[in-house]
C-alpha cells in the first residue's frame, strides 16, 4: 500500500530530527550550529506536511517516536567523532541510496503524489547540501534556506 511508504518516511523524518539535534548538541561554533538547525528544519517541516497529508487520509501519526528518535540519536552517536569534512562525505554516502529511493517511489506513485514529492525533494536538497559542503564548505547553506524558505507557508 502507497500509504505505508509515506507513514514510513513519516517515522524517518522523526528519525532525522533527533538524528541532526544529536549533531547539533555536539557542535559549540555558530556555523556549524546553523547548518544543523536548517538541517532539523527541513526535517521538521516535511514531518509536520506529511503528518497533516497523512492524517486528511484518515492515518494517524504520533508526536514522537521513542524507538525513532533514539535510534536517531544512537546512529549520530556513532559518527560524532568525526571531523566536518569527514562527517559530510559519510554523510553524502549514506544519504545517496534514499535520494534515489524517495525519486524513484515518487515517479510510481498513483496516489499522493504531492506527498511523495515532498518526501523526494527533501532528501534532494539535504543530499544538495552536503554535495555542495563537499566542494565549497558553507555553500550549502543556501539550499536549505531555499527549500524551508518555499515550504514554511
Amino acid at each position: 500500500m502507497q500509504t505505508d511508504l509515506l507513514l514510513s518516511a513519516y517515522f524517518g523524518e522523526l528519525y532525522g530530527i533527533a538524528f541532526f539535534t544529536t549533531f547539533a548538541n555536539k557542535y559549540s561554533d555558530d556555523n556549524h550550529i546553523h547548518k544543523w538547525q536548517l538541517l532539523i528544519k527541513v526535517e521538521q517541516i516535511t514531518a509536520i506536511k506529511l503528518k497533516a497529508g497523512l492524517n486528511a487520509i484518515n492515518i494517524a501519526c504520533p508526536d514522537h517516536d521513542s524507538e525513532m528518535e533514539i535510534k536517531g540519536q544512537r546512529d549520530a552517536e556513532n559518527w560524532l567523532n568525526l571531523e566536518w569534512n569527514s562527517l559530510v562525505d559519510t554523510l553524502a554516502n549514506w544519504v545517496e541510496p534514499y535520494t534515489l529511493r524517495y525519486r524513484q517511489q515518487a515517479a510510481n506513485a498513483t496516489n499522493h503524489h504531492g506527498l511523495y514529492q515532498l518526501v523526494a525533494e527533501h532528501e534532494d536538497v539535504i543530499w544538495a547540501f552536503l554535495h555542495a559542503e563537499q566542494n565549497d564548505v558553507g555553500s550549502g547553506v543556501t539550499i536549505l534556506e531555499a527549500f524551508i524558505d518555499k515550504h514554511s507557508s
